[in-house]
């Protein structure tokens, strides 16, 4: 019973609701209770984790490591980070620059609540990872985006990102390779966008999640582009995707120095520390072999080939992808959405892709579709889907 003079419960937080929700978890929900469905919208791996690195999560919880750890990580995983950040990229990285973290999303968070007051502003990438966004409004800051155009393979030029540069502005995030467009940077590309983070006093964030997953060439890091450079540089690196690990929840940030004591600082409210179990499987990924990277690479690479010979031959618009395993399609021939085509999918051919209107104001025009899964349904849903873009495209012809 409401008591007198009680006015009741205050609202909820409703500035939060204007993040938006992401589209691809929405269309999951939907298809929940569906059965038969070819999934092609999630960005995971459909390998399971390698022997190796489960055995070594098994092998630590018989010898006790299901404690807490220090808030950056145990010592011995960032050491066998920074000797991959040597291996891979040349780099000398002290472990006191070296932040373990329960996911790459948490290393962003805690990245961005280290640089950014409510208010300033975050250039983010469009299309880009909805949860970049997402992150920045939850903190009460700005994001502003900068156009990645299909006609440049979905790579920002200079001009463009300069022209969204305010006096509010205080990073810039970057990814690549990028999801979901699949773009991979030069070290020319770096270079540029270095020099403007330079002229600008500004901090990169580079989300480098997809490192071990390029089909030309090899990943190039900012940090190894310009090292005189790491006070203004945070890089983003994670197990999930490269080795499987999805639901391991683990990935690591490699921080200025000066930012180190404040990033383990913040993680201690937001997560205190990452799975002691999880760690020590990451520490048993870097440490081991790494031919399931290199033969999940090629399994990819393939994979793309296929998909993109049949995108081929349905006439769908899309960039082949040089990193990651995405695929941006552009639908706006059929005169629908992507979050409609998605759904008119989905019910009609039993297809799930992804609708890339969360991933940025271009995206309403663009659906992704993952290839990181089965090869088979890989074809017969994109031979479903071709079949039903076509109806479409005749429909209006």
């Amino acid at each position: 019973m409401k008591m007198e003079g009680s006015e009741g419960l205050k609202s909820f937080a409703t500035s939060r609701e204007q993040i938006p929700i992401n589209s691809i978890r929405e269309i999951m929900n939907i298809a929940e209770n569906m059965e038969d469905v070819i999934e092609l919208q999630i960005g995971e791996p459909s390998a399971h984790t390698p022997m190796y690195i489960r055995e070594a999560a098994v092998k630590a919880m018989d010898e006790g490591f299901t404690h807490y750890t220090s808030n950056a990580g145990l010592v011995s995983v960032r050491e066998a980070i920074s000797r991959k950040m040597k291996r891979e990229f040349d780099v000398n990285v002290p472990i006191n620059r070296i932040i373990v973290t329960a996911g790459a999303v948490s290393a962003l968070n805690i990245s961005l609540l280290s640089l950014v007051e409510s208010g300033e502003e975050v250039l983010i990438p469009d299309p880009g990872y909805p949860n970049y966004e997402s992150l920045i409004r939850i903190q009460g800051s700005v994001p502003v985006f900068y156009p990645t155009k299909q006609e440049n393979d979905f790579l920002p030029t200079v001009s463009d990102i300069e022209s969204v540069i305010t006096p509010a502005t205080k990073a810039i995030i970057v990814n690549s390779p990028s999801n979901p467009t699949g773009a991979v940077f030069s070290e020319k590309k770096w270079k540029d966008i270095l020099d403007l983070a330079k002229k600008h006093e500004l901090y990169i964030i580079s989300d480098e999640i997809y490192d071990g997953i390029i089909y030309e060439g090899s990943h190039i890091s900012p940090l190894a582009v310009n090292p005189a450079m790491e006070d203004q540089i945070i890089s983003i690196f994670g197990f999930s995707k490269v080795y499987a690990m999805t639901g391991w929840r683990l990935a690591y940030a490699i921080v200025p120095e000066k930012l180190f004591s404040l990033m383990g600082k913040l993680q201690e409210p937001i997560t205190t520390c990452a799975s002691s179990i999880s760690q020590k499987a990451g520490e048993a990924a870097l440490n081991g072999p790494q031919k399931f990277v290199d033969e999940m690479r090629e399994v990819y690479r393939q994979s793309r080939d296929v998909a993109c010979e049949l995108l081929a031959l349905y006439n769908f618009n899309y960039v082949k992808p040089k990193g990651a395993f995405y695929i941006p399609i552009d639908i706006s021939t059929t005169k629908l959405n992507a979050k409609e085509f998605t759904l008119q999918l989905l019910h009609s051919e039993k297809v799930m892709v992804g609708s890339c209107d969360t991933f940025g104001p271009s995206g309403s025009n663009i659906i992704r579709i993952c290839f990181a899964g089965d090869v088979e349904e890989l074809k017969e849903g994109i031979k479903r889907m071709g079949q039903f873009y076509q109806k479409l495209i005749n429909k209006h012809d």
